[in-house]
C-alpha cells in the first residue's frame, strides 16, 4: 500500500511511525522489524504486533518515509504513513472494526458448515461414495474462503524465501485437504480391488477424518482470531477514549459569522465559540465569558474550574454552563491532549527487556517448528512404517505451534498497562519504565511542589494582647497591599479570605531584606521578618514571651482561642518556636511595639498523606529531599509520616543524593516538579514528575503524573509491579505450551501411553493459547489496583 500523509515524527529524535498492515503472528512482527533495521539511515525500530504498528527512529538525511514504506512492502506487507494531523482523522480502530468483522464472517461460514460435516463424517449414513462427495463439498468452501487469508500470507512468504505462522497453518491444513482429496479419489475410482477396499476402510474409518480435520481446524483458528482481535481491541481502547475527548470540528468566529471547520483547518490567533455542554476542540485562552469547566480528563480533578477571560482551555475540556470566546493557541496535533495521546502511544509501542527472550525466540520458531514436522514425519513414515499416524502427526505439529503466544505476551499487557495508566492520569513514556518501576525500593520526594503547594498561606495568627487576631491580620495586610514578595500575597489573600474590611496604609516602603514599613491611622507600622525586633527604637514587649496553642497550628478560618484556655501555653521565643514548627514567622508592630506574630507555611498538598501511606503499604523507603532548613522539612515529614529526611540539600547536589543511594544498592524513583529537579530526575533509576511541573522536569522523567495528584506515584508502582507480573506469566505460559504440546502434537507419547493430539485438538489448543495470554492481559486492569 502506497504511503499517505505526512510523517508523524519526533522532531528531536527523527521518529516515524507507520501502520503495518497484514502481520497474523510474531514471526511478521520480527521479520517487518528486521526488514526496517536493515534500511541504510534507521536507528532503532520497533513493531508491535498488538498496535500493528511500526515506531521507526532514522537520520533523516539519509532516509525518508518512502524509504521505510519500500522496505515493508518487500518483506511482504503494507504499510501506511501515520498523518501529522489529527489524531482522529488517521483512526486505525476503523481499520481493526473492519478485520474483526471479516474475522467473524470467515468463523460463521465455518460454523455453518463443520457442524454438518463433523455430522456425516462419524455419523452412520451416508456411506461409502456419497460420504466422500458430501464431505467435499462440505469441506471445500471452508478451505477456500476460511482459509484464504493463511494461504494467501503464505503464499506472499513464501515468494521472499521466509515462513510465519500463515505458513504453519497452510501447510498443516494443506496437507491435511490434500490427504482427504487423496483418499477421495481412490474411493471414488476404485482401480484394483485391493485399493478400493483400502479406499473403502479409510473412507468409512479413517479418511473421511482428513476433510473434517482440515476443516475444524481452520474453523478453531478462526475462532481464536475473532477472539483474539476483539480482545486487542478492548486493550485499545483507552486511546479510542482519549481520542474521543476532542470534536472533530471547531466553531471558527470570523466577526459576527461563524462556521463549523475540521480542527486540523483551525490556524493560530482564530477565535472559536464554545456552547454550554461542547467540549473545547483545541487549546486557547478565553477572550470573552465565563464558564464551569470540566477538564477532569487531564487533572483527574472531579470538581469543575472556573474560567474567565485570560485564562487557559485545554482541548477535550467539557464547557459546562456558559458560553465562551476563545483564541486558539496550539493547532490540533500540537495540542495538550494530542501530546498525552503521543505519549501513551509511545509507550504502548515500546518494549521493556522483558521482551527480548521472545524476540529471540520468534526469530527460529518458524524453521524450528519445520524441522520438527520433517523429523516426525521421517520418525513414524520412515522409521515406523505408520505413514497414517506420521501424516496426522505433522499435521497436528504444523498447528499447535503457536508464536503468536509469544509475540503478543509482552505487547498486549504493555497496551493495557499504558491505557490503564492513562485512565489514572499516569502517563509512561515507555515500556521499559514500567519494568524498572517493578523494581523500585526507595521513593525520594521533593518536598516543595510536591509533597506541599507552590504557595504559602497563612498558618497562625497571634495577636499579644493589644488585638484581636482579625484586626492584627488586617493591620498587616492594609501595609502588604502592593507588595508582590510570596509572603505579602499570603498574608492579603487571607485577609481577603476572612472578609476583612480593606484598609489602606500610606507612605508604603520596602525595607530590602526585613519587609515593610507604612503609615496606619498615624501609627508607623512595620511587618517582616524577625530582625526587625533589633530595628532601633523597638520594644521588645511580647517579642520573647507570648502564648499560643501547641496541639496545632492556627488552620485559614481558625480564630483561636483566648490566653488561658485549654491548650494554650506560655512560649519563651516566639520567632524560634515558629520555626521550629516549620513556619516562616512575620513580626508586626505599631510605633515599635510589638502587636503580634504571623506565620506562613505551604500547605500540604492534597492527597500526600494518602500517597506517602500508599507508600509504605507497598514496602517502599520513602525519603523526603528538601532545601530548606532541617526544621521545617522534619515538620512536613512528622506531619506525613515519613522517616527519612535530607535537608537543606542545594539544586544541584540532589542528583548527589540519588546516586548515594542507588551506591547503597537501592534502586530509586525520584518525584519532583521543578527545574532543579530534572538532574536528580535524570540520575533516579525511574523519574517521576508532576505535570503540572516545569516543563524541563517534565521532559527529563520517564513518568509524568498529569495535574498534581501525588497518589500517581504509588499508583505508577503497583502498575509496574502488575505489568511485570502479568508479562512473565504471558511468557511462561507461552514457552510451556509449546514445550508441552510439541512433542504430544508429534507423537512422543503414542508408543510410552498411547496418547496423541488429533489435528483438530492441536487446533483448539493453538487459538486457545493466544487468546489465553491477550485474556490474561486484559486482566490486568483489574489486577493493577491502580
Amino acid at each position: 500500500m502506497p504511503a499517505s500523509g505526512d510523517t508523524s515524527r519526533d522532531r528531536s529524535n527523527d521518529r516515524i511511525t507507520l501502520d503495518v498492515l497484514g502481520m497474523h503472528c510474531a514471526s511478521c512482527s520480527a521479520r517487518v522489524e528486521k526488514a526496517l533495521r536493515d534500511v541504510p539511515g534507521v536507528v532503532a525500530a520497533n513493531v508491535n504486533l498488538a498496535t500493528s504498528r511500526a515506531s521507526v527512529q532514522v537520520d533523516s538525511e539519509r532516509v525518508d518515509a518512502n524509504r521505510l514504506v519500500e522496505a515493508i512492502e518487500k518483506a511482504g506487507y503494507g504499510a501506511a504513513v501515520v498523518s501529522d494531523s489529527h489524531p482522529a482523522t488517521d483512526d486505525p480502530f476503523e481499520r481493526q472494526q473492519a478485520e474483526i468483522a471479516d474475522w467473524r464472517r470467515r468463523l460463521i461460514v465455518a460454523l455453518v458448515l463443520v457442524v454438518p460435516l463433523h455430522v456425516v463424517t462419524h455419523g452412520p449414513w451416508p456411506t461409502g461414495a456419497a460420504r466422500l462427495w458430501l464431505q467435499l463439498l462440505l469441506a471445500l468452501p471452508v478451505q477456500v474462503y476460511v482459509g484464504w487469508p493463511y494461504f494467501v500470507g503464505a503464499w506472499r512468504q513464501l515468494r521472499r524465501g521466509a515462513a510465519n505462522m500463515d505458513s504453519l497453518i497452510a501447510l498443516g491444513t494443506g496437507t491435511a485437504f490434500l490427504a482427504g482429496m487423496g483418499q477421495f479419489v481412490v474411493g471414488i475410482v476404485p482401480w484394483t480391488s485391493s485399493i478400493a477396499s483400502t479406499a473403502a476402510h479409510y473412507a468409512t474409518d479413517n479418511g473421511a477424518m482428513y476433510f473434517a480435520d482440515a476443516a475444524m481446524i481452520l474453523a478453531f483458528i478462526t475462532l481464536g482470531k475473532w477472539l483474539e482481535g476483539k480482545a486487542k481491541r478492548r486493550a485499545s481502547m483507552a486511546i479510542r477514549r482519549l481520542l474521543d475527548l476532542a470534536p472533530p470540528v471547531a466553531t471558527v468566529l470570523n466577526g459576527e459569522q461563524s462556521e463549523t471547520r475540521p480542527v486540523g483547518e483551525v490556524a493560530v490567533g482564530e477565535t472559536i465559540l464554545i456552547r454550554p455542554g461542547e467540549k473545547v476542540p483545541l487549546d486557547a485562552r478565553v477572550l470573552a465569558g465565563s464558564s464551569a469547566v470540566d477538564q477532569s480528563w487531564l487533572t483527574g480533578e472531579s470538581i469543575p474550574v472556573d474560567k474567565r477571560p485570560g485564562d487557559e482551555l485545554l482541548a477535550g475540556a467539557v464547557n459546562l454552563d456558559g458560553s465562551l470566546r476563545a483564541t486558539v493557541e496550539r493547532v490540533a496535533g500540537e495540542s495538550a491532549l494530542s501530546r498525552v495521546i503521543e505519549l501513551v502511544r509511545r509507550a504502548q509501542e515500546s518494549k521493556p527487556r522483558l521482551a527480548r527472550l521472545a524476540d529471540r525466540v520468534v526469530g527460529r520458531f518458524v524453521p524450528g517448528v519445520l524441522c520438527v514436522a520433517v523429523v516426525t514425519l521421517l520418525a513414524w513414515g520412515v522409521g515406523a512404517g505408520d505413514w497414517a499416524v506420521a501424516l496426522r502427526s505433522i499435521v497436528a505439529v504444523l498447528v499447535v505451534a503457536c508464536p503468536c503466544a509469544l509475540g503478543l505476551a509482552t505487547p498486549v499487557a504493555v497496551l493495557v498497562a499504558g491505557g490503564r495508566g492513562a485512565e489514572q492520569g499516569i502517563l509512561v513514556k515507555n515500556a521499559q519504565a514500567l519494568e524498572t518501576a517493578a523494581t523500585i525500593d526507595t521513593v525520594v520526594l521533593d518536598k516543595t511542589g510536591t509533597l506541599t503547594e507552590n504557595r504559602l498561606q497563612v498558618a497562625r495568627v497571634l495577636p499579644s494582647g493589644e488585638l484581636s487576631e482579625d484586626d492584627l491580620l488586617a493591620t498587616a495586610a492594609a501595609v502588604e497591599r502592593l507588595s508582590t514578595h510570596p509572603l505579602a500575597v499570603a498574608v492579603v489573600e487571607e485577609a481577603a479570605r476572612r472578609n476583612l474590611p480593606p484598609r489602606h496604609a500610606e507612605n508604603l516602603q520596602v525595607l530590602p531584606g526585613s519587609g515593610v514599613r507604612g503609615t496606619l491611622d498615624g501609627r508607623t507600622i512595620l511587618v517582616g521578618r524577625p530582625n526587625l525586633l533589633n530595628e532601633p527604637g523597638v520594644t521588645r514587649t511580647g517579642a520573647t514571651e507570648s502564648r499560643v496553642r501547641l496541639d496545632a497550628p492556627t488552620t485559614p478560618g481558625d480564630t483561636g482561642d483566648e490566653p488561658g484556655a485549654t491548650g494554650i501555653s506560655p512560649v519563651p521565643d516566639m520567632s524560634q518556636f515558629l520555626r521550629e514548627q516549620g513556619e516562616t514567622p512575620l513580626a508586626v508592630l505599631a510605633d515599635g511595639r510589638l502587636l503580634g506574630w504571623i506565620s506562613l507555611s505551604a500547605p500540604v498538598a492534597a492527597g500526600a498523606t494518602e500517597a506517602v501511606e500508599r507508600l509504605d503499604r507497598l514496602g517502599l523507603r520513602v525519603e523526603l529531599l528538601s532545601g530548606d532548613h532541617v526544621t521545617t522539612a522534619r515538620q512536613i515529614a512528622s506531619q506525613l509520616g515519613i522517616e527519612h529526611v535530607t535537608a537543606e540539600v542545594l539544586p544541584d547536589q540532589k542528583q548527589n543524593v540519588v546516586r548515594r543511594l542507588q551506591e547503597r544498592g537501592h534502586k530509586v524513583a525520584m518525584v519532583g516538579d521543578g527545574i532543579n529537579d530534572a538532574p536528580a530526575l535524570a540520575a533516579a533509576d525511574l523519574g517521576i514528575a508532576i505535570g503540572s511541573g516545569a516543563d524541563v522536569a517534565v521532559e527529563t522523567a520517564d513518568v509524568v503524573l498529569s495535574g498534581s495528584d501525588l497518589r500517581g506515584v504509588g499508583r505508577t508502582i503497583a502498575l509496574g509491579r502488575a505489568t511485570v507480573r502479568t508479562i512473565r506469566q504471558n511468557l511462561a505460559w507461552a514457552f510451556l505450551y509449546n514445550i508441552a504440546l510439541l512433542p504430544l502434537a508429534a507423537g512422543a507419547l503414542i508408543p510410552v501411553a498411547g496418547l496423541s493430539l488429533p489435528p483438530s485438538a492441536a487446533a483448539a489448543a493453538m487459538a486457545a493459547s493466544s487468546v489465553s495470554v491477550v485474556v490474561n492481559s486484559l486482566l490486568l486492569r483489574i489486577r493493577a489496583e491502580v
